[in-house]
């Protein structure tokens, strides 16, 4: 019981003769945050309204309406003479390293498969060549292994054999002849495809060059060149998309319940506390006037220093005239703060004093 009569007590506002008891806080800190919440919650309410979503639009988008691609897979068979490195006489690719010393001639083939379910009618051509490579571009030449085929399948194969040696006596020769050897000169195998297919959506145009490096220099023969080669393709069109209106009432109303939470606290500071102002006194008031005027000249201290007995004291009519003595002396007004007579401003110039004397009279 007794504890909720103190709880009762801590949440009911303190009321004398029907008025509210206002705390009193430092009219500084009190303004403070008075001003700072209201600038937050009208920053909060600015943002609500710089808020806006994109207005409903309709725009271009280009969208695939056929998706097709072209696969073309090398495979080889490497024939051996009779050695003593191996007991088989044929090598795959990836089973055994291919010594060229010990190799006869490659057996080789191309498939080439075009993959659209939409595609109605198919026609195209392929060339078959070895094209003889140097790496620096000093020349190249170019053998026709099969000639312009034409086709209307989406698909065909090719077998040919391949004679390294051939192309190795040839490579020789050139370099002979023009005086200058060949760097990592390669035999590529290129079978460069034309395709054209109808599709219900328009017609594909396709050129494809599937290409299988074979090195002419070396004791072994590393074909590095992916066997299976692949490019995909697509016909898109353009369609009318409509973009409804972006709605934006979220981010717009949680500004605005900041802008509340950030304004609730104002009024019940406002109402329930008031600025504890510190009245200043008549003299005291001069006195703040006095050093806020003249305050560079002014050196305040706790206690004055000794006087001489026969000094002569100059009693001055205004704090004007005091300083106008200051400047003249060039020495510093001292004030000192005396229970009985108030303030004094003294300048001390030997046997002369000048006061001026600020009392509650």
């Amino acid at each position: 019981m007794n504890k909720k009569m103190k709880k009762v007590k801590i949440l009911r506002v303190k009321v004398k003769k029907g008025k509210i008891q206002r705390k009193k806080i430092p009219a500084i800190y009190r303004t403070a945050v008075i001003v700072v919440l209201a600038i937050l919650a009208l920053s909060s309410l600015y943002s609500a309204a710089a808020i806006t979503g994109d207005e409903a639009k309709t725009m271009e988008k280009t969208v695939p309406v056929v998706s097709y691609s072209q696969n073309a897979n090398f495979n080889y068979i490497a024939h051996l003479i009779n050695n003593t490195v191996y007991d088989f006489t044929t090598i795959h690719p990836g089973r055994a390293t291919i010594f060229k010393q010990i190799t006869d001639y490659f057996e080789m083939s191309i498939s080439y498969q075009f993959n659209c379910a939409q595609a109605t009618t198919i026609s195209g051509s392929y060339t078959l060549i070895a094209e003889m490579q140097t790496e620096d571009n000093l020349w190249t030449r170019t053998y026709t292994l099969t000639p312009q085929t034409t086709f209307s399948n989406d698909s065909f194969d090719i077998d040919f054999d391949l004679n390294l040696a051939y192309y190795e006596s040839i490579l020789s020769d050139i370099n002979n002849e023009i005086g200058i050897t060949a760097t990592n000169p390669t035999l590529a195998i290129i079978c460069k495809i034309t395709l054209t297919s109808e599709t219900p959506e328009g017609n594909i145009f396709e050129y494809f060059e599937p290409t299988l490096s074979i090195p002419l220099t070396g004791n072994i023969i590393n074909i590095d060149n992916p066997l299976s080669q692949r490019e995909t393709g697509q016909l898109t069109e353009k369609v009318k998309v409509n973009i409804p209106e972006e709605d934006v009432s979220g981010e717009r109303n949680g500004s605005l319940l900041l802008a509340g939470l950030f304004a609730l606290p104002i009024l019940p500071v406002a109402i329930f506390t008031q600025n504890d102002d510190i009245k200043l006194s008549q003299i005291d008031k001069q006195i703040k006037k006095i050093k806020k005027k003249y305050g560079e000249w002014i050196v305040e201290v706790n206690k004055l220093p000794r006087r001489p007995d026969n000094a002569e004291v100059i009693h001055m009519r205004s704090m004007d005239d005091l300083v106008k003595i200051s400047e003249e002396l060039g020495k510093p007004v001292i004030t000192y703060k005396s229970h009985s007579q108030g303030y004094a401003f003294i300048i001390f110039d030997e046997n002369i004093h000048y006061i001026y004397l600020i009392t509650d009279n």
